[in-house]
C-alpha cells in the first residue's frame, strides 16, 4: 500500500442564511492505499448509469465505511523552494465498496475523483 490517505466522514449542514450547504470533516483516520484509476470501459461504463468512476482504492478492512465518508489523498510536487512546499490535495468520493477475497482483511472502494486543489508554495496559496 503506496499512499498515506485520510478516510474522513463528511457532514453537509446549510449555513445560517440557508443558500448554501457548509462540509465539515469531524471523524478522520489515517491509513495506507493503493490509488489505481480505471480503464476507459469502466469510466464510460459507470457514467451509464450516473455513478461516475474514476478510481479503484484498495485498502485493509475498514468496518464503518460508507458512502457518507471521503477520501483524501495529499502528494508533495515539485517547488522552487524548499522552505515553501507545495501539495495536491485530492478528494474522492465513494460510490461502493466490496469486500476482496471473503475474509474482511481487504476492500476495494470504488470512487470518483471530486476535487484537486493545489495547496502552498511561494505565493502562500
Amino acid at each position: 500500500m503506496r499512499w498515506p490517505v485520510l478516510i474522513a466522514r463528511r457532514d453537509q449542514d446549510p449555513d445560517i442564511t440557508g443558500v448554501s450547504i457548509i462540509e465539515t470533516y469531524p471523524d478522520m483516520v489515517q491509513v495506507r492505499a493503493d490509488v489505481q484509476p480505471v480503464g476507459g470501459a469502466t469510466y464510460w461504463g459507470s457514467m451509464q448509469v450516473d455513478t461516475g468512476i474514476t478510481h479503484r482504492i484498495f485498502m485493509r478492512w475498514f468496518p464503518t465505511l460508507s458512502t457518507t465518508h471521503v477520501i483524501f489523498r495529499t502528494t508533495a510536487l515539485p517547488s522552487s523552494t524548499p522552505d515553501a512546499p507545495v501539495w495536491r490535495v485530492e478528494r474522492y468520493r465513494i460510490r461502493r465498496w466490496k469486500e476482496l477475497g471473503g475474509r474482511k482483511r481487504f476492500i476495494c472502494v470504488e470512487g470518483e475523483l471530486e476535487r484537486t486543489d493545489i495547496v502552498g508554495g511561494d505565493d502562500g496559496r
